[in-house]
């Protein structure tokens, strides 16, 4: 799996989520100043409803685009090669159900990219997975939570 292609990928997935966040905070923003939002009785509010939702996507759009950021301005330390699992490391692990498909971030944990017909998950250093990663090298293996063993198979 090329990793410079995966990052332009992620970095894609994340402006359009971006994009749609910023949609949504206007949206919610001009509904909450909308002569139809306005209370019609003490007890009617709508229009405080809407104004919280305008600030809670407008909140969501400022952390994509931190995680736009962040990403682009550690780009060139992501894309170097790794001989183990790190920040920058692009591996895969079998945990016995099939192989899985991660990516180690700075932010941005969570999200879930289509490549190459298969899913990478960006984990992050908070990601209770990374906790029993970090340090590992293809080969090596390591037990979950549930005691069941899982193993570094590929890092990039």
């Amino acid at each position: 799996m090329d990793k410079s292609h995966f990052f332009q990928r992620l970095l894609a997935t994340l402006r359009e989520e971006l994009l749609h966040a910023v949609n949504a905070s206007k949206d919610a923003a001009e509904y909450a100043t909308n002569e139809e939002s306005r209370a019609e009785s003490q007890w009617d509010t709508q229009g405080l409803e809407a104004s919280y939702l305008a600030a809670g996507q407008a909140t969501q759009a400022r952390q994509w685009a931190e995680a736009v950021e962040e990403l682009q301005s550690e780009r060139e330390d992501l894309l170097k090669p790794n001989d183990q699992v790190s920040l920058g490391a692009l591996f895969s692990c079998d945990f016995g159900e099939g192989i899985e498909w991660f990516f180690f971030a700075g932010t941005a944990g969570g999200q879930t990219i289509p490549m190459d017909g298969l899913e990478v998950t960006v984990i992050t250093a908070q990601s209770p997975l990374a906790g029993r990663l970090l340090g590992r090298k293809a080969g090596d293996s390591f037990k979950l939570p549930n005691t069941s063993l899982g193993q570094v198979l590929t890092v990039e």
